[in-house]
């Protein structure tokens, strides 16, 4: 009989557990604007509780010419 403990449902998973699960489909979901980037592994995700420890991600100051 399996252990079920250690399988939680994909919306409770962060996003370094994501990718050591090898969903990707569902990472690429989570992080289509991103706003926070995690402190421990980099990845960037839409919302704060996606990660283990989110810090704002940094706006990106464009060229006003362009826009």
């Amino acid at each position: 009989m399996a252990d079920v403990s250690d399988q939680s449902p994909i919306e409770e998973l962060k996003m370094c557990q994501l990718k050591a699960k090898g969903l990707m489909e569902e990472i690429d979901r989570r992080s289509t604007a991103p706003t926070v980037v995690c402190n421990k592994c980099g990845a960037k995700a839409n919302q704060a509780d996606q990660v283990h420890n989110p810090l704002p991600l940094k706006k990106t100051k464009k060229d006003s010419f362009w826009g």
